[in-house]
């Protein structure tokens, strides 16, 4: 940020401390419902299963797998989802816990009643585990905390020069690195973009430490940045691609392979989309010739360990030598396995043009050692700045691409305030001048449009013609719909937490039934800022839907803002909640919020909420007014009377 004066250590050693504060937050909120609650409570919290049993035990690269099933009664489903962290813990007296010991897993499928796991580690051996039933807790997931703290340490005890002027120039701390010469430049020209994303590319291609794009909702950032990194590829260099997301890294992956890059998605399959599936390194390690060798050795490792575990009616030193060499067999063959897998790995990632992955994913001990040439960031205006640290180690140059006018990362904590501020954000704060902002959108009409490019982007946006005046016949493009005085008040929830307002939903819900009714094969998404709300949408709109009112087919999303950022509709409704004598707006102080929810529309946008309430926010107040001046302001009683 332009005029601080940090020193890079002090910048980096704060971040590491309000990184300790969000896992520390997130340890006792978890640890205070496990270790204070009875097993009945855990279960109905959905952070338990019990009992559970090992219906079949193997392994898999990186450790033991493990089958189980949740005994009837034993939890609810759909609690656990494909990556959840997990804690395995033997059921019995304590010499039990103290033979088999607690082991760390994480999800790897689920289906119903029935998860299959991966123990961090070998797990314990004998086939004495499938007599024994378990329980299954949540636990906080610690991955990602240890990979932004590798990445902090990294950065903090660098010693060679040039990654410390890298360093200190990506934190915004001292001045921006020397251009390289001109003549250093890739050579690449693309048809199909625009002056400013002609201009990004151009930044990107000219091989600068550091390149930041500014894309605006609809501007076409993703086209851009796929356009770029095209060129790099064609220029002869590596490229790392990450996002904060596994969504956004998805969307990443498709659009660079059908430009036609040889693109390998690193993460775990369970979390990647279907359709980019057979993008994934575990996709095209197995279609390596060698990996016939890799499954053949796995399943004589798993006969040796049978034979190990095989019961033995007269048990004496001989079987005992006998069990022990089979057992070390089998940890040899297994280890064979695991190299060879590793090699595969490795020389699949070698000869890809672009590897892709979630910025923690960057810390894959696949990827440790790799080098790229230049680490490109989308959507880094959701990433905390630890975890943009990540790529950095891979590469020799960065490209930040994103929007700061749209949601920041998750912060839960109160000492964690201090990584709201993204690294993007700052380094456009320091470096306007290096920052290349996207000005023509492609997406919705110029009223959906007009609140944010005035109060967020100075009025720079142009609506391209194309989308300009684009509407669906008898809808307003943008419209308040003031509650003001019709009674609709909020209610929050009896556990002290969400928001809803009964009555709102009702009224949006009504909206979106006669836009449907005039416009059947248009998609919609309904939108609030609380979950209590959401679940209340959905739960009228599920039964609209069952007493026939609503056709089953229509392509309606209804999803909390957060949820939806990134995407788009035809149309979008927007149940603001909140509704009280006291001015309180909270979530909605974060005027992003709005802005997100309102620029997922392209042809209609409806805002409904209660202007007594919601004016008393200055940017609230101002999107009043603003609808006011635009004509686009109307009072929900013109529907009522």
């Amino acid at each position: 940020m332009a005029g601080e004066t940090h020193h890079p250590i002090d910048l980096l050693t704060s971040w590491t401390e309000a990184l300790l504060a969000e896992r520390e937050d997130d340890r006792k909120r978890l640890s205070k419902v496990l270790s204070g609650s009875s097993l009945k409570v855990r279960r109905a919290e959905r952070l338990t299963w019990s009992p559970v049993e090992v219906v079949e035990a193997s392994y898999a690269f990186g450790g033991a797998k493990w089958s189980l099933a949740c005994k009837e009664g034993g939890g609810l489903p759909g609690i656990f989802r494909v990556g959840s962290a997990v804690l395995l813990t033997p059921i019995g007296d304590p010499k039990d816990v103290a033979e088999w010991g607690t082991w760390p897993a994480r999800v790897m499928k689920m289906r119903g009643m029935e998860m299959e796991v991966v123990l961090e580690g070998d797990g314990p051996e004998g086939v004495a585990i499938q007599h024994l039933s378990w329980t299954v807790d949540a636990r906080a997931d610690e991955r990602s905390y240890k990979a932004m703290a590798h990445a902090l340490s990294h950065w903090i005890n660098v010693e060679d020069e040039s990654l410390k002027a890298f360093r200190n120039a990506v934190l915004a701390v001292s001045a921006w690195p020397q251009d390289p010469h001109p003549d250093d430049a890739i050579a690449a020209h693309f048809e199909g973009l625009n002056a400013q994303q002609q201009k990004a590319a151009d930044a990107v291609w000219s091989r600068a430490p550091l390149t930041l794009l500014h894309g605006p909702p609809g501007t076409g950032k993703t086209k851009t940045l796929v356009t770029s990194v095209s060129g790099l590829v064609a220029g002869g260099e590596k490229i790392l691609a990450a996002a904060p997301s596994n969504m956004a890294v998805d969307v990443l992956v498709e659009r660079l392979g059908t430009a036609g890059l040889n693109v390998v998605r690193v993460g775990h399959p369970m979390r990647v989309s279907e359709h980019v599936l057979e993008r994934t390194l575990d996709a095209q390690v197995q279609r390596q010739p060698e990996f016939g060798r890799v499954v053949k050795t796995r399943q004589e490792a798993e006969q040796r360990q049978r034979e190990a575990d095989r019961y033995v009616r007269n048990f004496g030193s001989e079987q005992r030598e006998a069990r022990r060499a089979a057992r070390a067999e089998a940890r040899a063959m297994r280890k064979e396995a695991e190299e060879l897998e590793a090699y595969l790995s490795e020389k699949v990632i070698r000869e890809a043009d672009v590897v892709c992955a979630t910025l923690v994913g960057c810390d894959d001990r696949r990827l440790r050692g790799v080098k790229f040439d230049v680490a490109v960031v989308d959507e880094a205006a959701q990433a905390l700045p630890p975890a943009t640290l990540i790529p950095m180690r891979r590469a020799a140059r960065l490209v930040l691409c994103g929007d700061p006018c749209q949601l920041p990362p998750t912060v839960k904590s109160q000492g964690g305030r201090l990584l709201e501020k993204t690294m993007l954000e700052r380094l456009i704060d320091a470096h306007q001048e290096r920052t290349t902002m996207l000005e023509v959108q492609y997406r919705m009409h110029e009223a959906i449009m007009s609140a944010g490019n005035a109060h967020f982007y100075k009025g720079c946006l142009q609506a391209h013609e194309a989308v300009a005046h684009a509407t669906l016949d008898g809808l307003r493009p943008w419209l308040w719909v003031d509650t003001a005085g019709c009674g609709f008040e909020e209610r929050r929830s009896e556990e002290g937490g969400s928001v809803s307002n009964r009555d709102e939903a009702a009224f949006a819900l009504d909206r979106a039934a006669e836009w449907l009714q005039q416009h059947p094969a248009m998609t919609l998404g309904i939108v609030a800022p609380y979950a209590a709300q959401v679940e209340l949408l959905r739960d009228l709109w599920h039964q609209r839907v069952v007493a026939g009112e609503i056709p089953a087919q229509a392509k309606v999303t209804i999803h909390t803002v957060d949820g939806f950022q990134g995407q788009e509709r035809d149309g979008m409704i927007v149940s603001m909640t909140r509704s009280n004598d006291c001015g309180e707006v909270g979530f909605l102080q974060e005027s992003r919020r709005i802005h997100v929810a309102q620029t997922r529309a392209k042809h209609a946008c409806m805002l409904v909420g209660d202007s007594a309430t919601l004016s008393s926010d200055s940017y609230l107040g101002w999107l009043l007014e603003h609808a006011q001046e635009m004509e686009a302001y109307d009072s929900a009683w013109s529907w009522m009377c």
